[in-house]
């Protein structure tokens, strides 16, 4: 019983340990028609571990919410608007991973994912020494990418040790 026991906790402790993009919110140029909205969102619901999106026509938005555990990369949603046409430009994600790397070159291994970005810092003076080999949760912004290809940096705002 014991054992039994101390497996079901390991297990929830491992669970709890992993990463993801949690939310990706991407500008998608060209996107300007009700039936547009339509494309993009079943092709974005399509991609496993998706929970929600949600289509501003307005703001050329696409807001997509991802499940606890989400395996999706970044690449799949590019190709889910390349593929209906359009282009994407810039998106903000809030993301966890791995931060690794050096202070002054840190990178993030989103975890779950091969998506692994060097990070620039929106402001200067941001010391991550604490956060390397911890597992963070990070908010910013990944530049527009050529059609086929996805971002090598995120530019982030917040980072901060993931509870």
């Amino acid at each position: 019983m014991k054992k039994i026991a101390i497996t079901g906790i390991l297990a929830m402790c491992a669970l709890t340990a992993q990463g993801q993009y949690k939310q990706i919110d991407m500008t998608v140029f060209g996107m300007d028609c009700p039936p547009c909205a339509f494309a993009i969102r079943l092709s974005m619901k399509n991609v496993r571990g998706v929970s929600g999106v949600d289509v501003d026509l307005n703001k050329g938005l696409v807001t997509i919410k991802l499940t606890a555990r989400s395996t999706a990369e970044l690449r799949q949603f590019n190709e889910a608007v390349e593929k209906n046409g359009f282009a994407h430009q810039d998106a903000d994600v809030l993301a966890e991973g791995v931060l690794s790397g050096l202070p002054t070159a840190p990178l993030l291994q989103v975890t779950g994912t091969n998506d692994r970005y060097a990070l620039v810092p929106f402001a200067q003076g941001v010391d991550v020494t604490a956060l390397l080999g911890k597992l963070v949760i990070i908010q910013g912004v990944l530049p527009q990418s050529p059609r086929g290809k996805v971002p090598v940096v995120l530019r982030y705002k917040t980072i901060a040790v993931s509870k």
